[in-house]
């Protein structure tokens, strides 16, 4: 599965790294040629110490791609938002991805307090929440919350993708 992970902090690429691990193809996305380097070069340190380790391998580490195009975006299989906890930037960037995503798409939220509904009010594409804990690959709960629109179909992909990757979803009211 190929997942886009919009925002590239702590969270983004502790989100990221779990679901390369797992074998899936991370995108993560910056705001910027410079940030994208910023995160890309703070990113390969810290996961080249995990490999060091020999808690990651080398292809795992290698699996996850940083960029800064937005329609890079166009032919993956969830979107995964975790950038600022505003309301305005999350809905303004589902909105700029609604028409460069194909159609099956599921937008998901790392938000643990903005309103789902809200945020997907107007798109073509269901949006759910899905909450990780910091910091990400050794934290196993993950929120999964429904917003008025989401369907059964979706929250059960959602949920079953969770115990995939390792993690303890458990539905919580938006």
């Amino acid at each position: 599965m190929k997942v886009a992970i919009f925002g590239a902090g702590t969270m983004g690429s502790g989100i990221a790294q779990v679901f390369a691990a797992k074998g899936h193809t991370a995108l993560m996305y910056a705001s910027s040629t410079a940030s994208a380097q910023r995160h890309k070069d703070n990113l390969s340190k810290s996961l080249q110490k995990r490999v060091d380790k020999g808690k990651m391998t080398q292809e795992v580490k290698d699996a996850l791609i940083l960029v800064e195009e937005t329609d890079a975006a166009a032919d993956a299989d969830l979107v995964i938002e975790c950038v600022k906890e505003d309301m305005s930037t999350k809905r303004a960037l589902l909105k700029q991805l609604d028409p460069i995503c194909k159609d099956g798409v599921i937008f998901a939220s790392n938000t643990s307090s903005l309103s789902i509904t809200e945020m997907g009010q107007g798109l073509k594409h269901p949006v759910i929440g899905m909450h990780f804990f910091n910091p990400v690959p050794t934290m196993k709960l993950v929120e999964i919350i429904r917003g008025i629109n989401t369907t059964p179909e979706v929250f059960k992909f959602i949920q079953n993708l969770a115990i995939e990757l390792g993690k303890d979803p458990v539905e919580v009211e938006e």
